[in-house]
């Protein structure tokens, strides 16, 4: 009963962000065992990109946050804020922004390859947490899904 409850409440967030740092570490571990194979000579414009990346995903994580709040205690499915144009905002803060943003701070092609394959891994978990919220929202979440994207905004209409 409390693993269903923190399912719907947290969707696949907790095991997803379990994966993703431990990849994310484990790259930051081999790269420095294989001698840190950099991206540029000089870091400095990857930290200046790293700093900017990681305030529009802090951001977007917050403005998701604070939008999903409301619609949490209502039970009703939220399609304002980030959510107007795709579906998992705060997941998406991640994967785009900040995991990249750590990847170019520390001036690593190995982390940048490992945040690359966090997307695919993302759209994979994601699919049960999208089959859990049709089961609950049914025609609704099914004309969510083909109006909004999944990481990305979609700016047009299918």
């Amino acid at each position: 009963m409390l693993g269903s409850r923190l399912k719907k409440l947290f969707g696949v967030g907790p095991f997803g962000m379990m994966i993703s740092f431990s990849l994310l570490t484990a790259a930051f571990f081999a790269d420095r065992m294989l001698g840190h194979v950099a991206i540029l000579a000089d870091p400095a414009p990857l930290r200046i990109a790293a700093v900017a990346l990681a305030v529009a995903g802090f951001c977007l994580l917050a403005w998701g946050a604070r939008t999903l709040q409301g619609w949490w205690k209502k039970g009703e499915l939220c399609t304002d804020g980030p959510f107007r144009w795709f579906r998992h905002p705060i997941y998406a803060a991640y994967i785009t922004f900040l995991f990249p943003a750590a990847a170019l701070f520390f001036n690593s092609w190995i982390m940048l390859a490992a945040t690359a394959a966090l997307h695919p891994l993302w759209h994979l978990l994601v699919q049960l947490e999208e089959t859990m919220m049709l089961e609950h929202f049914a025609e609704r979440y099914s004309g969510y899904m083909r109006w909004t994207g999944r990481f990305f905004p979609r700016f047009w209409k299918s």
